[in-house]
């Protein structure tokens, strides 16, 4: 049977002690919460769940998340962003805490402490995201059933209103100089249509020419960001722009031995051969050249998006082209002029 006792201020300290097993003991802030620990410790070692306490009892979060690395993150299309919020968690001191000890509070000092280093709101609930699908996948394939998710009794830390930058005045007619007079004409294709498709960075960096058919205007994209594959319709601008890509290399080269002319295009090829911090990197070197403030590459997706529906488009039809799922997300990435509806208003 377990014990409570009373130890230094606001802590108690539950022992539990089951024949055949070592002793727990797991200190907590009040009395209460030291007798549920232990009730529903003894409720499961007598459903024959020892062994799996055990096991829960030995776990560390850290080497919990090594696995976690190993077996799941692999699979995720945010791979790589998903290993950096690994590693902040395993430089963390609740790293070695075993799955078992770890509750809601401990995660609520982490959110308040993350808050207070102005770690915006948007990382944190992404970094607690990889700990509660760590809980969901220990206890639905790692035998660990009887593990409480400990982000389900947190508050999460309020999202940031969404960005409402768009290109004012002339900024679009000078990003567009700048990349003629620096010789990056692909920049300056990859900035056209990524204002008319709306498609977003790592959608353009994966364009291979088997995506594209220019005679029907259209671009699919198989691989996106919330796994959907869609089809792009390309306005005439992002067609010509697609087609300058084309004369940057050239198009044809002719064959040495037979004389006959072949396509130096073939449908594996990158349409816009560059890494996606690459387009980044030379983004910002144009903003700052042109003495622009506050605009980022996806910015541009904002821009695409609001222009579509000011030239008309509904909700449904914006969506089937931009790839958004939730009609609010959707909303959060338009911005519209409040000068242009004075003309429908009359």
């Amino acid at each position: 049977m377990a014990q409570i006792r009373k130890g230094g201020p606001r802590q108690y300290q539950a022992r539990g002690r089951i024949k055949g097993y070592p002793e727990v003991v797991r200190t907590f802030s009040s009395r209460s919460e030291a007798v549920q620990w232990a009730a529903q410790r003894e409720r499961l070692m007598l459903q024959g769940l020892g062994d799996t306490l055990q096991e829960a009892d030995k776990l560390t979060l850290g080497n919990a998340l090594i696995r976690y690395s190993q077996e799941i993150t692999p699979f995720k299309k945010s791979a790589s962003s998903e290993r950096n919020r690994i590693n902040v968690w395993l430089h963390n001191s609740l790293a070695s805490l075993p799955l078992s000890a770890i509750r809601g509070k401990h995660l609520a000092e982490y959110r308040d402490s993350r808050i207070l280093a102005s770690i915006g709101g948007n990382t944190i609930r992404l970094e607690l995201a990889v700990i509660s699908h760590l809980y969901e996948v220990a206890r639905k394939d790692w035998g660990l059933e009887h593990l409480v998710n400990p982000t389900k009794n947190i508050r999460k830390p309020k999202l940031p209103r969404g960005r409402t930058r768009r290109l004012y005045g002339g900024e679009e007619t000078a990003l567009l100089r700048w990349c003629v007079q620096n010789g990056n004409l692909r920049l300056r294709s990859i900035i056209i249509i990524a204002i008319e498709t709306a498609m977003r960075r790592g959608e353009l960096v994966g364009l291979k020419w088997g995506d594209v058919n220019l005679p029907s205007r259209m671009v699919y994209l198989d691989d996106t960001k919330n796994g959907e594959s869609r089809t792009v319709p390309l306005s005439s601008r992002a067609v010509d722009a697609l087609e300058s890509i084309t004369s940057i290399n050239d198009i044809l080269t002719i064959a040495s031995t037979s004389g006959t002319f072949k396509p130096a295009r073939n449908k594996e090829e990158s349409v816009f051969s560059m890494h996606a911090d690459t387009i980044s990197a030379n983004f910002s070197k144009a903003r700052k050249g042109c003495g622009i403030e506050g605009l980022t590459f996806h910015d541009l997706r904002h821009e695409a998006t609001s222009r579509l529906f000011e030239k008309g488009f509904n909700m449904i039809e914006v969506a089937t082209i931009t790839g958004h799922k939730s009609m609010q997300m959707l909303k959060r990435y338009t911005h519209l002029r409040p000068s242009d509806l004075l003309e429908r208003l009359g």
